[in-house]
């Protein structure tokens, strides 16, 4: 193996600065990825969180999202507007607009 190997890119350390504890399976962003948390991770406390996969997110109920279709991550919930959004991924499944998940395979 490579001397300067560092790990395979699946995760990623989150750092809670905030004061509200992040729940498992939390969608994070940092700088221009979008994390979901492994584990609860508490204010001041760090943890890992998955970089690669496909997770059911909260959705914008607003929006109808055909599977196949880019979208971004805005105020913890997925969504079709990328404006002052993250590029969360692609999502995975059909959601309608009154759905309030949805599938969707991150960072890609």
């Amino acid at each position: 193996m490579a001397k300067n190997y560092v790990q395979d890119g699946k995760t990623i350390m989150l750092a809670n600065s905030g004061q509200d504890e992040i729940l498992s399976g939390a969608p994070v962003v940092v700088g221009s990825v979008v994390a979901v948390a492994i584990g609860n991770i508490q204010p001041g406390e760090t943890g890992d969180g998955f970089t690669e996969g496909v997770f059911l997110l909260p959705k914008l109920a607003a929006d109808a999202i055909t599977a196949g279709t880019h979208v971004y991550l805005k105020n913890g919930s997925v969504q079709l507007a990328s404006a002052d959004a993250v590029a969360a991924g692609v999502a995975w499944e059909d959601a309608g607009a009154a759905e309030t998940v949805i599938e969707v395979k991150i960072n890609v």
